[in-house]
C-alpha cells in the first residue's frame, strides 16, 4: 500500500476508532508468553526485568535443511528442561529445499511422527502442547508461502497435523496468517477440523507504520486483515484467539503497547507473546533501547496473571 492511500485509510480509522469494541464469550486469563531468542539466560533476565513469571515461552525450531528440522527439535527440548515453562511451539511446515506439494502428498510425514514423539516424550503431564505451523503463510518469507499454491498448502497443513495427532490427542494446532497483505489469508483457511486456535502475527514497525503510536494501533486494528478481523474470522469459525507474535521498535511506542493491552482485555485470547529479542526485528523491551515503550509493558503486564492457555 501506497503512503498516499495509508494516509487515506487512516483517516477514515481516526474516525471510527471510538466504535466498541465486541467482547466475544470466554472465560479466563490471557497466558503470558514470551520469545527470548530461545535462551534461557534471556528469560531469567526478561522475568527479573518484569518482576514476576511468564506463563509460557514461545520456542522456533530450525528450518535451514531437514537435519536442522529435526535436531533443533531435541535441542530446544534439552535447552529448557528444568526451567518449568511451558513450550509453546513454532515448527516449519517445511524446511528449505524441500516442497509443499510433496508434504501434501504425505511424503514428510514420517518425519513429523518422530517430531511428535520426541516432543510428547519430553513434555511430561497431560495438558495440551501448542504447535504453530506453517505460519505467515500469506507472505513471502517463508518456503510454505501459499499464494498461488493454496490448495497444496492447505493439504501440507493438513498431513502434518495428521501426522502429529496420530502419535497424541495432546497436541493444539494453531494457524496464523500474516497482519495485512492483499490476499484474503481465508483462501488459505485448512478447514477447522484441523484447526484448534486462530492467530495473527502483528508487529508496530515504523519503517512501514505512522510514527504516532496511536495512529499506528488504529492503522492495524483496522487494516483489512488486521486484529479486528482475526476476532471476526476466529468467531465465525468458533475458534479461540492467540497473538503468538507481537512487538514494537520505537521508544514512543507506549501509547501502541498499552491499546494492545486493552485489546486483549476485551477480547481474551487464549495467550499472547510478546517478541523480546533483536533477531529479525528490533523488539527487545527488557534492554535500555525502547525503556518508555518498556515501562508501558511493564505497566499493563508486569501482574503475571496464571492462565491455562
Amino acid at each position: 500500500m501506497s503512503l498516499g492511500k495509508i494516509g487515506v485509510a487512516l483517516a477514515i480509522l481516526v474516525a471510527t476508532a471510538g466504535v466498541a469494541l465486541r467482547v466475544p464469550p470466554g472465560e479466563g486469563e490471557t497466558a503470558l508468553v514470551v520469545h527470548v531468542g530461545n535462551d534461557p539466560a534471556e528469560l531469567r533476565q526478561f522475568e527479573h526485568w518484569l518482576g514476576c513469571p511468564v506463563d509460557g515461552v514461545a520456542v522456533h525450531t530450525g528450518q535451514a535443511d531437514w537435519a536442522d528440522w529435526s535436531g533443533s527439535v531435541g535441542f530446544q527440548l534439552n535447552r529448557w528442561r528444568g526451567t518449568q515453562r511451558r513450550l509453546y511451539w513454532t515448527i516449519p511446515l517445511i524446511p528449505l529445499g524441500a516442497s509443499l506439494a510433496e508434504a501434501g502428498r504425505g511424503r514428510y510425514a514420517p518425519r513429523y511422527v518422530r517430531a511428535a514423539r520426541e516432543i510428547l516424550a519430553g513434555t511430561p503431564g497431560d495438558a495440551t502442547i501448542p504447535i504453530r505451523t506453517g505460519w505467515e503463510f500469506n507472505a513471502d518469507f517463508f518456503p510454505w508461502a501459499s499464494r498461488g499454491r493454496e490448495r497444496e498448502y492447505i493439504a501440507a497443513f493438513r498431513g502434518f497435523v495428521a501426522a502429529f495427532r496420530s502419535v497424541s490427542p495432546r497436541f493444539r494446532f494453531e494457524w496464523v496468517p500474516n497482519i495485512g497483505g492483499e490476499e484474503d489469508p481465508a483462501h488459505s483457511y485448512p478447514g477447522d477440523d484441523v484447526v484448534d486456535v486462530i492467530g495473527i502475527d502483528a508487529y508496530y514497525d515504523t519503517r512501514w507504520l505512522p510514527q504516532d503510536a496511536r495512529l499506528a494501533w488504529v492503522y492495524n486494528l483496522e487494516r483489512p486483515y488486521g486484529f479486528r478481523w482475526l476476532e471476526t474470522f476466529a468467531a465465525a469459525h468458533d475458534k479461540p484467539t492467540a497473538y503468538a507474535e507481537w512487538g514494537v521498535m520505537a521508544p514512543g511506542a507506549g501509547p501502541y503497547v498499552a491499546e494492545v493491552a486493552a485489546w486483549f482485555d476485551h477480547t481474551r485470547p487464549l495467550y499472547q507473546g510478546y517478541w523480546n529479542s533483536d533477531s529479525t526485528f528490533q523488539g527487545k523491551l527488557s534492554g535500555s533501547a525502547l525503556k518508555p515503550a518498556g515501562a508501558a509493558y511493564r505497566s499493563a503486564f508486569a501482574s503475571c496473571r496464571k492462565a491455562e492457555a
